[in-house]
């Protein structure tokens, strides 16, 4: 709708004028009973006359020119209580019986519900007895792995005590690996010389070890009473008693390792555990590399360094060069079947002829 722009203005009156169209005062009831004169004999102090305004109630007035029917503004059409009442009573009525065969199915259910549940419960108490026996078992065998650690771990520290504290070579031979083997260096080592008994006074390390996917070994790391750390290596037969390794824990060799490099001993091939590097140095004999394979070779407690050959053809070049690849090309130590030709004039070269064992430990017996 638009709004007009009307202006509005106050013009004066003068009654007076006769040029004045006639004004028509809208006077009420109350106006005009306020401007008649008062009665004869009022009193002058009469208080004067109060009006209320007259406001109309609500049945008197209609706010809205049409009051809005609730069924405008539910969206819904006109109805009558019976009517609805009648409509609640139809839907009832059209929902009908609910046929017998629903019921049964339901009990059914409710039915195999129930016996899948019973056996559930069943299987859960077998199920849980299972486990009971197991955990038992378990904690039973855990004790026994326990009590029977501890018995292996007082026999390996009983035989070291022992191993340090005796001072007969026979005595020692009793207390090695293949003591039939091992009794006859032990008493050539110590021919002419005294053991010196020494007591344990603590074990720093005691760790089991893998050898040729053999389990039953022992490294055992110990303090003596000079302060001295010494490890020896244990092997747990199968009766559980523990022998030490001899040959390893003195690094025994068939000779001295400086003796047989001044002295060259020709035509005599014989087992020295040694450390093994890769080498480029070639001369004399062995001065052709597409031949030969060079190799550093020192002993432990020894200054003398010679140099092993090995020819190109032989598996034991394999060998060698995996577990330098295995250690990263660094020294590893090696039993080495060593021997010099005779008529040979290199003064630090030997031939490689075997691989005996990768380590110093003869995990087996060694061949003649």
């Amino acid at each position: 709708m638009v709004r007009e722009n009307r202006v509005i203005k106050l013009t004066p009156v003068d009654e007076d004028s006769p040029d004045c169209a006639p004004v028509i005062r809208l006077e009420s009831k109350e106006i005009l009973d306020r401007a008649k004169p008062p009665r004869p004999g009022a009193a002058d102090d009469e208080s004067p006359v109060s009006a209320r305004l007259h406001v109309p109630t609500r049945r008197e007035v209609d706010f809205r020119t049409q009051e809005a029917e609730v069924n405008l503004l539910t969206g819904s059409s006109p109805s009558t209580r019976e009517a609805v009442e009648e409509s609640w009573g139809a839907k009832v009525s059209k929902a009908g019986k609910i046929p017998r065969g629903w019921f049964a199915l339901v009990g059914l259910l409710l039915a195999g519900f129930a016996i899948w549940s019973v056996s559930r419960l069943h299987h859960a108490e077998a199920r849980a007895d299972e486990i009971l026996q197991a955990t038992r078992l378990t904690l039973a065998n855990d004790a026994e792995e326990d009590e029977a650690a501890s018995a292996l771990i007082d026999r390996i520290e009983s035989a070291t005590q022992r191993y340090f504290a005796t001072t007969e070579p026979s005595m020692l031979a009793d207390l090695s690996r293949q003591p039939e083997r091992i009794g006859p260096l032990i008493a050539r080592h110590y021919e002419g010389k005294s053991i010196s008994p020494s007591r344990v006074t603590a074990t720093l390390q005691l760790k089991p070890l893998t050898l040729d996917d053999r389990t039953d070994f022992w490294m055992h790391t110990v303090r003596l009473e000079n302060h001295e750390t010494r490890k020896v290596v244990v092997e747990i037969l199968s009766s559980g008693e523990p022998k030490i390794d001899w040959e390893a824990f003195v690094a025994h060799q068939p000779m001295k390792w400086d003796e047989f490099a001044l002295k060259r001993p020709a035509g005599a091939a014989m087992d020295f555990r040694v450390y093994l590097e890769p080498d480029h140095f070639y001369s004399h004999e062995f001065a052709d590399a597409s031949r030969w394979n060079s190799f550093r070779l020192t002993a432990i407690n020894s200054e003398e360094t010679l140099f092993g050959y090995i020819e190109s053809s032989s598996p034991t070049l394999e060998e060698l060069r995996q577990l330098l690849r295995q250690s990263r090309n660094r020294k590893i130590p090696v039993i080495l079947r060593l021997s010099i030709p005779t008529g040979v004039e290199s003064r630090r070269g030997v031939v490689i002829e075997k691989l005996v064992s990768p380590g110093w430990i003869y995990v087996n017996p060694p061949d003649a």
